[in-house]
């Protein structure tokens, strides 16, 4: 685990990798917040990989269909 640890540590202190992470808060972690949020997403309710992929697909959709529908 230490190792693993010391492996984050040296890959988030490269230059081009400490450029890159703090985009991650504004690019990724708002999705995911609205759609705990706002529709109430918590929780897969299938099982299997494939199944989850298709779920999480629809909620990504209704994110992006529901910006679309502010935006016009």
């Amino acid at each position: 685990m230490e190792k693993q640890k010391e492996e984050v540590r040296a890959k988030l202190s490269e230059e081009k990798t400490a450029a890159i992470y703090p985009h991650r808060k504004i690019d990724v972690e708002p999705v995911f917040g609205f759609l705990k949020a706002n529709l109430c997403f918590s929780r897969f309710s299938v099982r299997g990989k494939s199944k989850v992929t298709n779920e999480i697909g629809l909620a990504l959709m209704a994110t992006n269909l529901r910006k679309y529908a502010v935006r016009e």
